[in-house]
């Protein structure tokens, strides 16, 4: 399954608001997202240092991620939302959208087929290098 993270500055209860105007809620479970086509959880945590701690201790993330991930956590508001695709298409466009929506008020996104975190900026226009965010 695809997945992105995504670390949004913006605030708990404006990520729970944008996730409950796109999807379904249970818990901290977003479903139904466009059209069924993707799914999103949230968590939530207190300070930087827990954030990059659930994140070291769910050890799916390579070094290089978690030390880009701490390179930015001042940036950071304790938010982070997994969005994952529901079934085998690509999706790339609303996995876009959603991650853009996201990412309005700040923050860093990490998805699986590159290093280091990406800025909204960097989403939209690609990196320096030529390398384009994929979803």
């Amino acid at each position: 399954m695809k997945s992105v993270q995504v670390f949004p500055r913006m605030q708990r209860e404006r990520v729970k608001a944008l996730l409950n105007s796109v999807g379904e809620r249970s818990g901290s479970e977003w479903f139904g997202i466009a059209d069924r086509r993707l799914e999103a959880s949230m968590k939530y945590y207190e300070s930087d240092a827990e954030l990059i701690q659930a994140l070291t201790d769910e050890a799916s993330f390579s070094s290089s991620d978690l030390n880009a991930v701490r390179r930015v956590s001042n940036e950071l508001s304790g938010v982070w939302v997994e969005v994952r695709v529901s079934g085998r298409g690509d999706f790339q466009a609303e996995m876009r959208q959603l991650v853009d929506r996201l990412l309005t008020e700040g923050g860093y996104a990490l998805d699986d087929y590159s290093l280091g975190v990406w800025s909204l900026a960097e989403i939209r226009h690609g990196r320096r290098d030529g390398q384009p965010f994929r979803a």
